[in-house]
């Protein structure tokens, strides 16, 4: 083969490495919840009496016992919450909150 195609062929290569490292690089690492869209949690269990804060955008209520899934990007998390732990949970959630237990899914990861 001669140089013009080994080179062609290096700075593909070269190029093909690159985009996943700048990719990368833009992806948002915050830890803030709330700030961070990305992912979704799933919890349930059973909690104290929920109550609304900054006009209905976050729920806030203690946990007795809750278990919670949650799945961001390329991390996946799952616990218990107990002993009266309090959680914030965004108020667009999908699922059923009652006056003392909780089965609801809702964008963001916790913790």
């Amino acid at each position: 083969m001669n140089t013009k195609k080994i080179l062609g062929i290096f700075i593909c290569m070269l190029v093909m490495t690159m985009i996943p490292v700048a990719a990368g690089a833009t992806a948002d690492t915050s830890k803030n919840p709330e700030q961070s869209k990305l992912g979704w949690t799933f919890v349930q269990g059973i909690i104290t009496q929920p109550t609304f804060e900054n006009g209905g955008a976050l729920m806030s209520f203690r946990c007795i016992f809750v278990h919670y899934s949650t799945k961001g990007i390329g991390e996946h998390q799952s616990g218990i919450l107990h002993m009266m732990q309090r959680l914030i949970v965004p108020g667009d959630f999908h699922g059923i909150i009652g006056n003392n237990f909780i089965i609801a899914r809702f964008p963001g990861t916790l913790m």
